[in-house]
């Protein structure tokens, strides 16, 4: 069986398409992961998307979820970091995290956006699947593919990929030199995942890809398909040589978001 033949027998492949505001066909259900979706982020379309609220995710987060850092407006969505009074959990800082009602098979994922350029502070666009965040054909096990801006240097694309790891152990993290500051304006960044490789693209061109191997497997959607998910997170001074040390006196941060979209990985252009 050839390659294209085998794409089109697994269930998460179709060619039916989502927009924020009508469906294409009467048979695509926007939970299904045959679906291609669209979202200018310009609004919150609780149909595609949840918002984190009221939890931390501990070490190394040094902040809590709260539904109130995220807003949109002028045709974005922005996450902000901001400082507030200490929470029970000794927490003062608050931020960001929108993710995506519907778990996603094999594709291009898509987005625009601009992090933010300070120390200590990291910018994110990923996929994920983990033991809270399953659905009934996942194993449970962590699952994530990463796009990262570490706010100490901006100039620097963070790629990288866990398979089945719930202790984080094997980390694939690659840093892509840019020849420009990602705060200062917004690109678009995409992530395919395919059946045999994974792949990063800046500003549509190809910075970094992985192949799936026998003794380093990529992630597999027969495993788990993952969640989409973007999120601004304030880093421990524990790991402030991999994000840097946060020691900013301002009171707030903002990453701009905009232009999300999703296709089955046989329909991505």
């Amino acid at each position: 069986m050839n390659f294209k033949m085998w794409l089109s027998k697994l269930p998460f492949i179709s060619w039916c398409l989502y927009s924020p505001f009508t469906l294409a066909n009467d048979h695509c259900d926007i939970f299904s992961p045959q679906c291609q979706h669209q979202d200018t982020l310009s609004n919150f379309n609780s149909e595609l998307w949840s918002k984190a609220d009221g939890w931390s995710n501990g070490f190394p987060f040094m902040n809590r979820w709260s539904e109130k850092a995220i807003s949109f407006q002028k045709q974005q969505m922005r996450i902000t970091l901001s400082k507030t009074k200490k929470n029970s959990d000794g927490l003062h800082y608050r931020s960001g995290e929108l993710r995506s009602n519907r778990f996603y098979g094999y594709g291009c994922f898509d987005i625009e956006m601009k992090p933010i350029a300070t120390s200590g502070v990291v910018s994110s666009f990923f996929l994920f699947a983990g033991p809270y965040d399953r659905n009934r054909t996942s194993n449970g096990q962590h699952n994530e593919i990463d796009i990262e801006f570490l706010g100490n240097n901006t100039n620097l694309l963070q790629v990288n990929f866990w398979t089945n790891d719930d202790d984080y152990l094997n980390d694939h993290a690659t840093l892509i030199y840019l020849d420009f500051d990602a705060s200062l304006d917004f690109h678009h960044y995409r992530i395919v995942w395919a059946p045999d490789y994974i792949q990063w693209f800046v500003d549509h061109k190809l910075v970094h890809q992985v192949f799936d191997d026998d003794q380093d497997p990529i992630p597999s959607a027969s495993d788990s398909q993952l969640k989409v998910m973007t999120n601004v997170w304030l880093t421990s001074p524990d790991i402030s040589q991999w994000a840097g040390i946060f020691q900013s006196e301002k009171k707030h941060f903002s990453a701009e978001y905009k232009n999300f979209s999703f296709q089955p990985i046989n329909d991505c252009k």
